[in-house]
């Protein structure tokens, strides 16, 4: 059975409602290099609003109005920054270290206050998940089983009662709440799913309002959807999480921050492994949000960059580059074989332990149609040419002379060498990272040889 290890995570943040209020933040914090900022999460990245001013008693402070009560990010940088939520009160001061932050103390401010009450509680959650998991898919037992369903029935219970309670006396961490709240399969009618996965993805934002503009200014929208895409990568077939993702995120209002922020956030977990739905998702993100969001949509276009090349029959990335004696050399024009992109350099221990290998495979398949483009990132030319000479690599070779900034190894995502991209005769993606026994095995296959 699929261990879904949905544990509401421990830096959440919420605000009360109210009319719009004029709000002064006291920061006293020592040890501060220049002074602390105010920061609006936005999704890729934390957007200034104000720094805080110098008092003569040494401490920040800022005024502001807010519209309602919403949480901000403080410290004298964003990697460093932590949530506090304004808006609650008038006033409201926090107490500390600029080099520890995270120990920090708010005061005079009961929305802040309930915050770390609610952290508290989902920590305890999160514990009697654990152990009720392994009661139940662990622990060979019919009665400790039987006894585990039904406590974490009760769990349910009490997680959709503080969901409850927190949209009453403090809707924003009732949001924040609800994009974070799975009830376990065990609570459902399990007949009306056709397994634990399909009750994941049909219920895991079922305490969302999606027509609540409060989710717009919400960094939660973002994490929430991360820790749904993240569980997602590892229960369903790699092929239907974009679809999955898309159908859920697509549930916001079209072009309203809350979609920029749930997308964004499924973003974030697909893109740090390449996972193949990374180019679906960002392509519909760009798509929208390019003229709106100019910034992070460039960012996103960074980061995905290249992950068109780990689709598996996909067709390549197309590049012309220049041999060592000067020739362009087209990968278009080497389509009607097989050709195996290899990403080496002369200064790559491993590259150079390989390469006898590569040449023993190049000769045996070379007559069956099969090819080699050796590109390297190398960025000094003698050294390269000393390399293809010295190990006798009698293939094709290109590179631009860029190191690790090569064109073409952005072009397919390469950040570690050797790394290798196996094409057919279409130009399409076969493989990636072949090599040895692996790469001799599928050449066999797909070139009919023994």
């Amino acid at each position: 059975m699929l261990r879904l290890l949905l544990l509401l995570c421990c830096t959440l943040s919420g605000v009360s409602l109210s009319a719009q209020r004029e709000v002064t933040l006291t920061a006293r914090l020592g040890d501060c290099p220049k002074a602390p900022q105010l920061y609006r999460f936005t999704g890729f990245g934390f957007e200034p609003l104000r720094p805080l001013v110098l008092q003569d008693d040494g401490s920040y402070r800022a005024t502001l109005t807010v519209d309602e009560p919403v949480f901000r990010y403080l410290g004298t940088d964003p990697s460093t920054a932590v949530p506090i939520i304004l808006g609650g009160e008038d006033s409201l001061t926090i107490s500390g270290s600029c080099g520890a932050l995270r120990q920090s103390v708010v005061s005079g401010s009961t929305i802040n206050t309930a915050y770390v009450a609610l952290k508290q509680e989902f920590d305890a959650f999160n514990e009697r998940y654990t152990t009720l998991i392994q009661d139940i898919q662990v622990i060979e037992d019919e009665r400790v089983n039987r006894e585990g369903e039904e406590a974490m029935r009760q769990l349910d219970e009490e997680k959709r009662d503080l969901v409850a309670r927190m949209a009453v006396e403090y809707p924003l961490l009732g949001r924040v709440a609800s994009m974070n709240t799975y009830l376990s399969f065990y609570s459902a009618n399990q007949g009306q799913y056709a397994s634990e996965v399909d009750h994941y993805v049909r219920t895991y934002f079922q305490f969302v309002d999606f027509t609540d503009p409060g989710y717009n200014d919400l960094s939660w929208t973002f994490e929430g959807s991360r820790g749904f895409t993240a569980t997602l990568t590892k229960a369903l077939p790699a092929g239907e999480v974009a679809a999955v993702v898309l159908e859920q995120t697509g549930r916001w209002p079209a072009g309203s921050q809350a979609r920029f922020l749930a997308r964004s956030g499924a973003l974030g977990a697909l893109i740090p492994t390449k996972h193949p739905a990374t180019l679906p998702v960002a392509q519909a993100l760009i798509a929208e949000y390019e003229s709106t969001e100019p910034g992070a949509i460039a960012f996103v276009k960074q980061q995905t960059t290249g992950l068109a090349s780990f689709t598996i029959g996909a067709p390549a990335p197309l590049f012309t580059g220049e041999s060592p004696e000067g020739e362009s050399i087209s990968l278009e024009d080497l389509r009607g074989q097989y050709v195996l992109l290899d990403f080496w350099a002369s200064w790559c221990g491993p590259c150079r332990r390989e390469n006898p290998n590569v040449v023993r495979i190049y000769h045996k398949y070379k007559d069956l149609g099969f090819e080699i483009l050796g590109i390297s990132l190398d960025d000094r030319r003698e050294r390269w040419e000393g390399a293809i000479a010295a190990d006798e690599l009698d293939w094709l070779h290109v590179s631009d002379l860029k190191g690790w900034a090569s064109e073409f190894g952005r072009l397919y995502g390469v950040t570690a060498i050797p790394q290798t991209v196996l094409l057919d005769r279409e130009g399409n993606i076969v493989a990636r990272d072949l090599r040895g026994a692996d790469l001799e095995r599928k050449l066999a296959e797909v070139l009919g040889a023994r």
